[in-house]
């Protein structure tokens, strides 16, 4: 017998079983497994509500909101489909939570790697998550702008299984047009969309709309899509859609529709918004006051609130940055902000809704911040005093609600006023802070928000809501609620059952003796300062500032304003020590709100002159001179006796479920009055269905026969809706079979503590050591491993891992090679650490930094000299350099001990082929 083979043989047995103790993704880099977490605090019981169109999710005691959700939907679904005309195939399915916190927890999208990733698989299953942030309004908005991108990517993507694939292969098109139509879809002409098109056409600052990405992309494309229906009529919208799943270029398809070139048609674009900006700006006043801070507007950071001590030396504001809330303080002189305070966990693979803190003063001195992370909500109070000039003094939990909307403090410092959420509605309450004890004020489905103390009152309350009448009541509100909010003050008596009503089109409001009250208001189109003269009962504004004033604090004394607004593609932080009303314009007003005001001024009760009216012809192609028997098919009419009707079904339960009934020619939807009837609930069940498949070629680096390591890997991951229940399997083959790797794999992730069993089989044949003689050596491994993982926070987790592991070795020559046939078998235990916080921007490319440290034992049972262990560190760093270029750094170490230590494959990349042998081979001759 040849001892040297057998001792090379040997070294090969030992060599797999080092390399596939760590899978695969040792020997290809980017296929090693980080990955993010999700953290489940709570277990749920899902139910579903059935209507026409959606499947609503729903769990806990959120009957009410999930009923809510429905009749919302259907609501949405008619006007949504009446603009695109366009029906959707299947049910769209809405998973409802009760909050932020609750959709955090969600396991949905777990397995991919970015947030367009997520996007997408939602999508493709029509499929939506939504969080309640208490407001319904803003939760309409959302849910209009969630359901519209499904019909949409439906409308573009979807129908048949054919279509879909050819669609995805051919169809491409630019961010702004897709994400901008669902950005107008859910909100139209907005006054966010009005600010921002002023700021961009005054500044100049207009950019071609392919390049842009992300939030930018949506705004100038929901202005895009504005301008076509506000110019051409809201007909051409769905003209464009339908023509561009066709043609399959949005370019052509906008001019073919509207008749113009595409060149002439962004020109108009930017001439229609300049116009209006400059008509509008000769009306108001430019902003003033000192700029304090500033964050690009579609940096990720964005300003949520702005307090002015009361000696108006600081100014305290509270922002969100990327999934983390700060606070900072500065000068009201100017000066770099000093963090106060920060938290949250940055957005890694998804955006969530969250709160950034609320902050509110009192004349002592004394800053209150609320914040609210998880299910957590605690009370921080600031003193004066520090380097930074404020101190913590003291911390408290404020328990009872699922989420807080807005609060404010008396100047006692005993209660808190606050807008929260119970029971998926926003109400009134107030909060003794000593006893913990709360008194409701308000319980409706109205939205109350904003909730301030009236002067040095503990009780008054001054709030906006969409309320539309006097009196309170727990009965049914009539749905869809208002859009508009108003300005009411409550006594602060839990028996009160009626409010008064001060003012209209009011938000953030506050009043120091109660004789004014100081709210922000949109009534010329623009969101400025008002006063309201409670004696007087007059209102009038006090700023008048061409961009509107997004949040605020005013000292009513001196006049000094700290205030945050648009500028120049900047949110800015800026403070005016005396705010001068002389020049107030009575009659400006906006383009935008003469429109919606069915083209009269308010304030002038006359008809108004528009400067955008495109000019006779425009829009029109020149019309050719028919001949005698031809037809014009730019203006074919009908015959209104032949027309049809056609009939689309909605995917509905049989019987005498409804019908969406759609005129072909004039696209008008019938509206179905049974369309929010509701069917269940019903128990939540696990339908599992295939998530992703994956098909390569691979090249194993560790296999030096020449062919032996190329083939062909499938992979397949199966889970429910909840993605709670994951299942993987994947199988390797070469051409020649005598190569094979198969693995199973089971995730149950619906508990802190996250559990997989996974089975690995390999085998490959190998005759590095018998080339030309036609003899091989068949091996097998086979390896059986249990884990448990607990997450500590989303970018980071540890694991255990107890595991079996045997070994073949055969001769595959039947005795020929002289090399004996050997089993072993191991049992082991591995644990790993994880750091995985990395982003993929939209360009696929990754920020930030991944590390994966393992240490592994593996105990030989049948003879302990083939005992070993292991330790690998595997570090990698991005960082973005300049826009799309990327330095990336890694770092990797490997050492094994024992009385068998193993090698390690170091170097190469993806689907490398090794020439030569890539094994270095110690023996008797060669022991190092």
């Amino acid at each position: 017998m040849d001892w040297t083979n057998t001792f090379k043989v040997s070294l090969l047995s030992g060599l797999l079983l080092g390399a596939v103790t760590v899978q695969a993704q040792v020997y290809m880099p980017t296929m090693e497994e980080f990955g993010k977490n999700r953290i489940q605090r709570e277990r749920y019981d899902w139910q579903v509500l059935t209507t026409s169109n959606f499947e609503i999710y729903f769990h806990g005691n959120s009957r009410s909101l999930a009923t809510y959700t429905a009749q919302m939907a259907e609501s949405e679904f008619d006007r949504i489909t009446d603009l695109l005309s366009y029906t959707p195939y299947s049910r769209t399915k809405i998973f409802l939570y009760d909050s932020p916190a609750d959709l955090k927890q969600s396991n949905i999208g777990v397995s991919l790697n970015s947030i367009a990733e997520i996007r997408e698989e939602n999508l493709s299953k029509s499929r939506v998550q939504i969080a309640f942030t208490a407001n319904h309004m803003e939760f309409r908005k959302q849910l209009a702008k969630e359901v519209s991108s499904v019909f949409v990517y439906d409308m573009l993507y979807g129908g048949s299984l054919k279509d879909a694939l050819q669609s995805q292969l051919l169809l491409s098109l630019p961010e702004w047009f897709i994400s901008g139509i669902t950005a107008y879809v859910a909100e139209g002409w907005s006054r966010d969309l009005d600010d921002y098109m002023r700021d961009v056409a005054l500044n100049k600052k207009f950019k071609k709309p392919t390049q842009l990405t992300g939030d930018e992309a949506t705004r100038i494309g929901q202005s895009i899509w504005n301008f076509i229906a506000e110019r051409y009529g809201r007909d051409n919208i769905s003209n464009i859609l339908n023509l561009t799943r066709i043609i399959r270029t949005e370019q052509t398809s906008i001019s073919s529709t509207l008749g113009i070139s595409y060149a002439r048609f962004v020109n108009d674009w930017k001439d229609y918004y300049t116009q209006m900006a400059t008509s509008t700006a000769g009306s108001f006043q430019p902003a003033g006051g000192t700029k304090l801070a500033g964050y690009n507007l579609f940096s990720g950071q964005q300003i949520e609130q702005v307090k002015l001590s009361p000696d108006r030396r600081m100014v305290v504001y509270s922002m969100i940055d990327h999934g983390r809330y700060r606070v900072y303080v500065t000068g009201t002189q100017g000066g770099k902000p000093e963090e106060l305070l920060v938290g949250g966990d940055r957005f890694l693979t998804r955006e969530l809704p969250i709160h950034a803190p609320l902050l509110a003063f009192q004349d002592n001195g004394t800053l209150n911040i609320l914040t609210q992370q998880d299910d957590r909500i605690l009370l921080s109070q600031y003193v004066p005093g520090s380097k930074k000039g404020l101190r913590l003094k003291a911390r408290r939990f404020v328990r009872g609600f699922n989420q807080i909307a807005g609060f404010d403090i008396s100047q006692d410092g005993s209660t808190l006023a606050i807008s929260g959420d119970r029971k998926g509605q926003s109400d009134l309450f107030l909060y003794n802070i000593s006893r913990n004890g709360v008194t409701q004020l308000t319980n409706d489905l109205y939205d109350d928000l904003t909730p301030s103390f009236v002067g040095r009152s503990n009780s008054k309350v001054l709030f906006t809501s969409n309320r539309t009448t006097d009196t309170l009541s727990t009965k049914p509100v009539p749905t869809p609620l208002p859009t508009s909010f108003n300005l009411f003050l409550h006594e602060g008596n839990a028996r009160a059952n009626t409010v008064q009503r001060l003012a209209s089109r009011a938000t953030q409001p506050f009043s120091t003796n109660g004789e004014k009250v100081f709210f922000l208001s949109d009534e010329q189109g623009i969101q400025n300062l008002y006063v309201l003269d409670t004696t007087a009962q007059q209102v009038r504004p006090l700023s008048q500032f061409a961009e509107s004033i997004n949040a605020f604090d005013y000292n009513p004394n001196s006049g000094a304003l700290a205030y945050v607004s648009l500028e120049k593609g900047q949110q800015v932080l800026k403070f005016l020590p005396g705010l001068s009303s002389s020049a107030i314009n009575p009659d400006a007003s906006t383009i935008r709100n003469i429109r919606l005001n069915g083209g009269v001024n308010k304030a002038q009760g006359a008809a108004v002159a528009d400067p955008t009216k495109a000019p006779v012809g425009v829009g029109n192609a020149s019309r050719i001179k028919l001949r005698p028997g031809e037809v014009d098919t730019d203006n074919y009419q009908f015959d209104l006796e032949g027309l049809k009707v056609t009939e689309r079904r909605t995917n509905q339960p049989a019987g005498n479920a409804p019908r969406v009934i759609t005129n072909s020619r004039s696209r008008t939807t019938v509206v179905r009055r049974d369309a929010t009837r509701l069917k269940g609930p019903t128990n939540y069940k696990d339908v599992f269905v295939v998530n992703k498949t994956d098909n390569q070629f691979l090249v194993l680096p560790y296999l030096t026969t020449p062919g032996s390591g190329f083939g062909w890997q499938n992979t397949i991951t199966i889970n429910d809706m909840l993605e709670n229940n994951i299942i993987k399997g994947g199988l390797f083959i070469t051409p020649t079979f005598r190569t094979s790797e198969i693995f199973a794999e089971y995730q149950y992730l619906a508990h802190r503590i996250d559990f997989s069993a996974r089975f690995d089989r390999r085998a490959f044949a190998d005759n590095t050591f018998t080339v030309g003689t036609g003899m091989f050596t068949k091996y097998r491994y086979n390896r059986l491993t249990l884990t448990a993982s607990y997450p500590i926070n989303e970018a980071l987790r540890v694991s255990a891992s107890p595991m079996f592991t045997l070994l073949n070795r055969v001769d595959g020559s039947q005795g020929s090679s002289g090399i004996p046939n050997a089993s072993s078998s191991f049992v082991g235990l591995q644990g790993e650490v994880v750091f995985d916080n990395t982003r993929t921007n939209g360009r696929n490319l990754l920020e930030g930094s991944r590390v994966k440290l393992r240490a592994q034992q593996q105990q030989g049972m049948r003879l302990s000299s083939e005992s070993f262990y292991k330790i690998t560190l595997d570090a990698r760093n991005y960082t973005k350099i300049y826009r799309d270029l990327t330095l990336a750094t890694r770092i990797s170490f490997g050492n094994s001990g024992g009385a068998a230590p193993k090698q390690s494959i170091l170097g190469g990349v993806d689907n490398w082929i090794p020439f030569g042998n890539v094994r270095e081979v110690r023996n008797a001759r060669k022991p190092t």
